[in-house]
């Protein structure tokens, strides 16, 4: 059955070419209405925006797309919402979910109509995690990092997350195939890693040997930086999903053996993780120098992954040596956040279960952190 273009708030038929069903705005617009303290029902907020109870039940439902309303409106709702106390984190997280919505939407309704040359929105600019993971939220159902934990609202079986069916699932996978394998040899670099990294929540049977292939057709050019390196750290991280940790090992020792490979692992993460507010065009700014950000976040997350499997851990070890050489000051800024540094780095010295690189990164971790406890 064909899609209809979406309902407008003023009953109009909207313009766009492509249907929207922008489920995990919705599902996120939903969540921070039940964090309102003492409740706040669809009909109350309907309410406080001067809208129909059906107006709201369809903009959490992606009937009626929360990315089409008008923007003075969009901003209106979150207002309302924040005034009312819900959750500052998921009123501003409502602005990453239409980002992720765009993604995510484009991929299931392009499916394979997409041609070497399309515009399209994975490769527009690079993405951080918080878009990332919300899009592969449906696919996966991995909940995001970060998102706030919330009591039932009601009473009943609950959806646990923005859902998307079995089919529209495979459409949306074999999408990122198809434009992966076109930008392979030629074309756009950026559109094939991101669409890589969301490929790897796929599950399907033949899911692991397709993106084992991918990483064994990457050109072999030696250790540290080079072209590839985006490409290989990406395919090397989501292999680690299918239960293959060597190849990120690997990278761990490869990728990051010279300046230029530490320089873009550190800018990388910086990225990532929202330590820097500027939108990168592409990949290139990874080698070049480090850029100004703190350190801070990427200390935070890396803590969090020091305990996480083979191959995430080892970069994570990796990556934490050269950040402290690159920001020596973070131990002394947050005492507390050192002291879970410390602990963690001792409980894994006394595991043993570490390639010989990881476990001397581990060592001149622990070396700069005694010269910060004396």
């Amino acid at each position: 059955m064909d899609e209809q273009a979406p309902t407008t708030l003023t009953g109009g038929r909207g313009s766009g070419r492509l249907p929207r069903q922008a489920l995990i705005v919705g599902y996120v617009l939903r969540l921070a209405r039940e964090s309102v303290p003492g409740g706040c029902s669809q009909e109350r907020l309907a309410e406080l925006l001067a809208v129909s109870p059906d107006a709201v039940a369809g903009w959490e439902t992606g009937r009626r797309p929360l990315s089409a309303v008008k923007a003075g409106q969009f901003v209106t709702i979150k207002a309302v919402l924040i005034r009312v106390g819900a959750s500052s984190q998921l009123v501003r997280m409502l602005d990453v979910a239409i980002e992720a919505d765009q993604l995510l939407d484009h991929a299931r309704t392009a499916a394979a109509a997409y041609e070497p040359g399309d515009a399209h929105p994975l490769g527009a600019y690079v993405h951080r995690r918080e878009v990332v993971e919300l899009v592969a939220w449906p696919l996966s159902g991995r909940t995001p990092e970060g998102l706030p934990t919330l009591a039932p609202a009601r009473r009943g079986p609950v959806v646990g997350r923005p859902e998307l069916g079995a089919v529209e699932q495979d459409q949306v996978f074999d999408h990122l195939r198809r434009i992966a394998e076109a930008n392979a040899s030629s074309g756009d670099p950026l559109l094939r890693r991101q669409a890589l990294y969301l490929q790897s929540y796929d599950r399907r049977g033949d899911a692991q040997g397709w993106m084992t292939d991918q990483f064994r057709r990457l050109p072999r050019t030696g250790s540290g930086w080079t072209p590839a390196w985006p490409v290989a750290r990406t395919l090397a991280a989501s292999l680690v999903r299918y239960g293959d940790p060597s190849t990120l090992i690997d990278f761990a020792q490869q990728g990051l053996a010279d300046e230029p490979g530490q320089v873009a692992d550190l800018n990388y993460w910086a990225y990532w993780v929202g330590e820097t507010g500027n939108i990168e065009r592409d990949d290139d700014f990874m080698p070049i120098r480090l850029g100004p950000w703190r350190g801070d976040k990427i200390l935070r997350h890396l803590v969090d992954r020091l305990h996480a499997e083979a191959g995430v851990a080892d970069l994570g070890i990796t990556t934490l040596k050269t950040l402290l050489a690159a920001r020596p000051r973070l131990l002394d800024e947050d005492r507390t956040l050192t002291g879970t540094l410390a602990a963690a780095v001792e409980q894994l010295a006394d595991s043993g279960s570490m390639s010989p690189t990881t476990r001397r990164a581990l060592d001149e971790i622990r070396y700069a952190l005694r010269l910060h406890t004396r």
